[in-house]
């Protein structure tokens, strides 16, 4: 009975001592500048024909979060400068200085997102939808090598086609570091994405559908801001126009950095 007590007595005080290395986690309200840098690689199949395309891409985004409620933050995301070496440079003019405004949990769940102005039209909302998710979800409770899965799910309308997305992220704390002289936590994160839609587009009814995967880094201090992360996806397209089958195939591999500037 000593023997089974004293047991009991060290297993609590190891449990104790896990919780105590426990860390509380919340983003803070404040702002924030950041430069998001992309390369891209993709190859494009229709008819027994390829089409390789490589370029790269920048964003500088301020972002400004606000205690709304005890369980609610507001987050304003604004595109201040876009820059890309694929497509027209003037048809990325006209995304300068939109705004997504977005209601978020505390730890980056997002409640709600939509358009702060009318910048970009209908072309805007792949950028609206990646702005409103712009803060990585993460847990309340950060300890080192805890571990954890997220799944959601999204609908976009993109060019006329009704897309859904699924997602399966998976999340591990590897531990702590530096990040331009701040002190963070490193979380790993994987995504397996699953997609599939249809529509009436330019070129007629189409469906598609599509996987990618992703790994990367994240990095946030324990006082709530989040400094940045990289990682790479690679995905893998399917299009089927409907009026005569013809298929169109898209690989694409991207590598994606995230820097807080100011």
């Amino acid at each position: 009975m000593i023997a089974g007590s004293r047991r009991i007595a060290v297993a609590l005080t190891f449990a104790m001592g896990v919780t105590a290395q426990a860390q509380r986690f919340e983003y803070a309200a404040g702002t924030a500048t950041y430069r998001v840098s992309q390369t891209t690689k993709a190859t494009q199949e229709a008819m027994g024909q390829k089409n390789e395309m490589e370029g790269t891409s920048t964003q500088v985004l301020s972002v400004a979060l606000a205690k709304a409620a005890k369980d609610t933050l507001t987050m304003n995301v604004t595109v201040d400068s876009i820059s890309s070496t694929m497509g027209m440079p003037q048809m990325l003019e006209r995304f300068m200085g939109l705004m997504v405004t977005a209601k978020l949990s505390p730890v980056g769940s997002v409640y709600s997102s939509q358009a702060g102005n009318d910048k970009g039209g209908a072309e805007a909302a792949p950028l609206l939808h990646a702005l409103g998710g712009f803060l990585p979800k993460l847990r309340p409770s950060l300890t080192k090598g805890a571990t954890w899965k997220d799944t959601s799910v999204s609908k976009l309308n993109q060019n006329g086609l009704e897309i859904e997305r699924k997602t399966v992220s998976t999340y591990r704390v590897e531990g702590d570091t530096t990040i331009a002289g701040q002190a963070s936590w490193k979380i790993a994160r994987a995504d397996s994405i699953a997609m599939s839609g249809s529509g009436n587009t330019a070129n007629g009814p189409m469906t598609m559908e599509g996987t990618s995967k992703s790994n990367g880094m994240v990095f946030v201090t324990s006082k709530g801001v989040y400094l940045g992360g990289e990682g790479t996806e690679d995905a893998q397209l399917r299009f089927v126009v409907a009026a005569n089958g013809m298929e169109v195939g898209m690989t694409q591999s991207s590598r994606t950095k995230v820097e807080k500037v100011k």
